[in-house]
């Protein structure tokens, strides 16, 4: 009788500890919300087509933020260094450095407040696609504006006019991943692609003497898997194409007159080649294959707001506005 009463009380231990660590599981994947009482326009410097956030560090020094929907979420030594914070540390991760008021930006939401910590002297880090989860972000690319919508955010009949379901990986009904996943048209095909507003390209001089409009060599781009981009090559002969495109990846770039998501048409946008490779591996992080990434340089024309919790974006053409 002991031997059996202790074999049930081990067998009830197991199964907690599993109850438990399940539980743990699923409370780190999801995120929290973003609840805040007011319209919140943080504080960004607009470049490139691509949103920083610069927060004031409650000692006076301002960090930069690459914020980015498709990236990670990081900080380095070099940002907890200027902001005062480089002994608050734990286990390699860290979490957002105390702000002045009214200059700061909100911490990732659920269980990533604590963040990685990479020892890198290039950037203060990036606020990638969990620092977005849980919340309502509107793009104003026209503006130069990035704004965490306040929690009684509701579309407006514009808005309603020019909406689109978004696509996040998912397991048992968990949402494990907030890379948002969309569709746009290209030469009368649908593509399935990540709304990737980090995606950049560092363009060589040939690239930026070809392009000609004046703008900076680091800046937005689009991606697209070779195997597209050879497709595109042979069936559009008449795009450009830009053998020295990106001066980091080395990597060719084309030009496609027009892409259309939400029913709004806006080009040329320039693509710059990825390998076959990395858009597979991007997609392990989707709800189902992409073959490209859509970055600011076709979403400048727009005023895009992304609604994580539905899995929803509305598009608006600041120029009807």
């Amino acid at each position: 009788m002991r031997r059996g009463r202790r074999w049930l009380r081990v067998i009830s231990i197991a199964a907690t500890a599993l109850v438990l660590l399940c539980a743990t599981v699923v409370w780190w994947l999801r995120p929290g919300s973003h609840r805040v009482g007011h319209d919140w326009e943080l504080p960004v410097r607009y470049d490139g087509d691509r949103f920083f956030a610069e927060p004031t560090a409650a000692n006076g020094n301002r960090l930069t933020f690459l914020t980015d929907t498709g990236g990670g979420l990081f900080l380095t030594r070099r940002a907890l260094r200027r902001a005062g914070a480089d002994g608050s540390t734990l286990a390699g991760l860290a979490r957002l450095p105390a702000f002045r008021s009214g200059e700061g930006v909100p911490e990732p939401t659920g269980g990533e407040r604590w963040m990685k910590v990479a020892d890198r002297d290039d950037t203060d880090g990036m606020l990638g696609q969990r620092w977005f989860a849980g919340g309502v972000w509107t793009f104003d690319y026209p503006a130069g504006k990035l704004i965490l919508r306040a929690a009684t955010f509701a579309p407006t009949t514009q808005m309603q006019q020019h909406v689109m379901a978004l696509g996040f990986r998912t397991t048992c009904g968990v949402r494990i991943a907030n890379h948002p996943r969309f569709a746009v048209t290209i030469a009368g095909e649908t593509i399935q692609c990540l709304f990737d507003t980090g995606a950049s390209a560092f363009l060589t001089p040939e690239a930026l003497a070809l392009i000609g409009d004046g703008g900076p060599s680091e800046r937005a781009t689009s991606f697209v898997a070779a195997s597209l981009f050879q497709c595109w090559r042979q069936s559009h002969p008449t795009w450009r194409v830009i053998e020295n495109g990106c001066g980091m990846s080395r990597q060719p770039m084309i030009e496609v007159p027009q892409v259309t998501a939400s029913g709004f048409s806006a080009g040329p946008v320039w693509f710059t080649r990825r390998p076959n490779e990395a858009m597979q591996w991007m997609s392990t992080f989707m709800d189902q294959p992409i073959q490209a990434s859509i970055g600011g340089n076709f979403f400048r024309h727009f005023r895009i707001t992304l609604d994580y919790p539905r899995a929803t974006a509305y598009f608006e053409d600041a120029a009807r506005r």
